[in-house]
């Protein structure tokens, strides 16, 4: 009897859950960071959309990954691919930014190879951060600030983009919705002493892969490169009180092992892969 009892208990305590972020949208899909990508994301059941901004030179926040157009993604109102240096998001204005095609991979590219399966959307434009938080879904944003002490000439300064930011977010009612990240942690510490109805997550690369860093800048999240993300440092951000979001996660391998290892969510261009491992699990 006490092992029926056990036993019905056990099942009736639901699964932990996933955060399963789609990674600029469903990047493994279609073109990333646009709006089809997000709405594919959100249709394979993603609970959170991850994404990258920017704020133009006339204070539109955007949706972009580089802080200036990525060669293996721009094509100008020629039909010709930017050419490096390509101009920076902020030396533009939004409508001058719209006269550029986002919605293909350059062939040849080395990042063509790595997303080969990806549909091209010929035509997709830069959209801006209003057009997504907008939507009707119960889905989260994670929202990646663009800004690097490094290319400080690039990009606004940290205190007015984070401040762009956080107006969009509010002026769009999603606070208790959205995550703001960043491996540039003074963006996050705006938002955490201006906005602290709105979370931050602490991003850090495969070279410095320390949960202590995290810790000590008063992060709660850590979101890490998931090939520097091991049994150890796991543990050390455990003892820490971090919850643990790795990314960029796709194969099916690297997905069982990030589970396996019991991390709080995954970020990934395959979102569809995470769900057929959660649905081969019960989960």
């Amino acid at each position: 009897m006490r092992k029926l009892l056990v036993s019905l208990l056990l099942f009736s305590v639901p699964a932990m859950a996933i955060d399963l972020q789609g990674h600029r949208g469903a990047r493994g899909h279609l073109p990333e960071n646009t709006l089809p990508a997000f709405e594919r994301a959100i249709a394979l059941g993603v609970t959170t959309v991850e994404l990258d901004v920017g704020v133009t030179r006339d204070g539109v926040v955007v949706i972009h990954h580089d802080r200036t157009l990525n060669p293996d993604l721009a094509r100008g109102p020629d039909g010709q691919w930017v050419r490096a240096p390509a101009p920076a998001i902020h030396s533009l204005t939004f409508a001058e930014l719209q006269r550029y095609d986002v919605g293909r991979i350059r062939p040849g590219s080395e990042y063509f190879s790595r997303f080969k399966d990806q549909k091209p959307i010929d035509g997709t434009r830069i959209p801006r951060l209003e057009d997504l938080l907008k939507k009707d879904s119960k889905v989260r944003f994670n929202i990646e600030t663009k800004i690097s002490p490094e290319a400080p000439h690039e990009t606004l300064a940290p205190e007015p983009f984070a401040r762009a930011l956080i107006a969009e977010v509010r002026k769009a009612g999603v606070e208790k919705r959205t995550t703001i990240q960043s491996f540039d942690f003074r963006t996050l510490k705006v938002v955490e002493r201006e906005a602290p109805e709105i979370a931050t997550a602490y991003l850090t690369s495969r070279r410095h892969p320390y949960p202590e860093k995290v810790h000590e800048a008063g992060g709660k999240i850590w979101s890490p490169d998931f090939t520097s993300l091991g049994k150890e440092n796991l543990d050390r951000a455990r003892s820490l009180g971090l919850k643990i979001i790795p990314w960029t996660v796709n194969e099916p391998g690297d997905i069982a092992r990030m589970l396996d290892m019991g991390v709080d969510g995954i970020i990934s261009d395959y979102p569809d892969r995470v769900l057929a491992e959660l649905k081969r699990r019960g989960r």
